[in-house]
């Protein structure tokens, strides 16, 4: 019985269904967020066109300028909230729920482009958020996932498993927690540095 309950535990709570439960979520997200880009219709898209198109003015002029601390507080948000939540028992809950709406965020945004400028402002979407993407989902997707492992594991334990492992005890659970904070800030350099040229370009290709 022991056995069956254990087995049942791993393929519901493994390493490998919190991969699967995080990118439901976020692609849930992300669903529900081009579909409210989609929907904006009168006085709202007009607001929305106009704040875009002088966005990207300023984009082509030059002029668009962020210190660099902001953007690192940006970027660094969603991980330090994922690394909390992950050694906590909320994180179960509380994981999902943030990579909905970082989903929902990322998606919105890149479909409020597209809404305004059509298949031509997938450019600037692209150097704005699918850019940085490249460097900030891959940390924030190993943090979330060893953070949903390790909050499932607390819940175990709490459940009466007392054998159950806690990844967070270990040394390489907050090495890879290292790794996640070096790529976040390459990220965050790469936004504050090269962002703002290549947006620039893509800009002036939209204008």
């Amino acid at each position: 019985m022991g056995k069956r309950v254990r087995k049942k535990w791993t393929i519901l709570w493994g390493h490998g269904a919190s991969v699967m439960i995080l990118g439901a979520a976020f692609l849930g997200g992300g669903i529900v967020g081009g579909i409210f880009a989609g929907l904006a219709q009168g006085e709202g898209a007009l607001e929305l066109g106009n704040y875009l198109s002088d966005y990207l003015t300023l984009a082509a002029e030059g002029t668009v300028m962020r210190s660099f601390w902001p953007v690192l507080w940006e970027q660094m948000r969603y991980f330090l909230a994922a690394v909390v939540l992950g050694v906590t028992a909320i994180g179960v809950v509380g994981l999902p729920v943030l990579f909905g709406v970082k989903g929902f965020f990322f998606s919105f945004s890149v479909g409020c482009f597209f809404r305004v400028f059509g298949g031509a402002g997938l450019l600037p979407a692209l150097v704005l958020f699918g850019l940085p993407a490249l460097l900030w989902a891959p940390g924030f997707f190993l943090a979330g996932t060893q953070g949903l492992s390790n909050a499932q594991s607390l819940i175990r334990r709490g459940l009466g498993e007392g054998r159950s492992e806690i990844p967070a005890c270990q040394m390489v659970y907050w090495a890879r927690n290292g790794l996640c904070c070096v790529l976040f800030f390459i990220c965050s350099a790469l936004e504050y540095v090269v962002v703002p040229i290549l947006l620039k370009a893509a800009a002036h290709a939209v204008l």
